[in-house]
């Protein structure tokens, strides 16, 4: 989600607000009667405390936040965290066919994942990805996986790696569609509903 920020902007807004903060308590607490010094431990007192909110917003309270504020679903990338109901149609030489799956997404501030578990395997992030489509600004998610098949009848399993492009719905937060390939040329759709 930071990543959908303007990252130099953020930086800029935070440093601006720390040098305000210390301009501030410094003016106020700078009497006769005090050191420098002792004014300066005060105003850095304060920006430490400011420093402590603002990661807990990162990190935890920021879903509070989109709660308060629907509104930042929209501006800035929805809360996809929660588990989903998820069908894959693959395509794999000749043979298609279709498989149900349950996946978890994982999302703060900072980092997001998606892991899947169906019948015959589970995937593990390697990277998970949110971005706007720079035109409509429709939310998608590039996911980039590793599948490792269950081991069945003693045959061995390789793993494999898979990219999507899932896009949610337009005005549902709670339907995720897109297509996938892997490196072992296989192919197909993937449809999510949230739980």
């Amino acid at each position: 989600m930071i990543n959908l920020l303007p990252i130099t902007k953020v930086i800029a807004i935070i440093a601006i607000i720390y040098a305000v903060l210390i301009a501030a308590i410094l003016t106020f607490i700078h009497d006769a009667n005090s050191t420098v010094l002792s004014s300066v431990i005060i105003a850095l007192k304060g920006a430490t405390a400011l420093n402590i909110v603002l990661l807990l917003v990162c990190y935890i309270g920021w879903r509070k936040i989109w709660k308060m504020f629907p509104s930042l679903n929209n501006l800035l990338f929805p809360d996809l965290n929660g588990e989903w109901e998820m069908t894959i149609y693959w395509h794999w030489e000749e043979k298609k066919g279709t498989t149900n799956a349950t996946a978890y997404i994982k999302q703060d501030f900072i980092k997001m994942s998606m892991e899947v578990m169906s019948e015959d395997s589970e995937s593990n992030t390697l990277l998970a990805k949110p971005k706007k489509d720079p035109e409509s600004g429709r939310p998608m998610l590039y996911y980039i996986y590793r599948n490792t098949p269950k081991l069945k009848n003693g045959n061995n399993v390789i793993p494999y790696d898979g990219t999507a492009l899932l896009k949610l719905a337009h005005n549902n937060l709670n339907y995720l569609k897109g297509n996938y390939y892997t490196d072992r040329l296989t192919y197909g759709r993937y449809e999510l509903k949230r739980k």
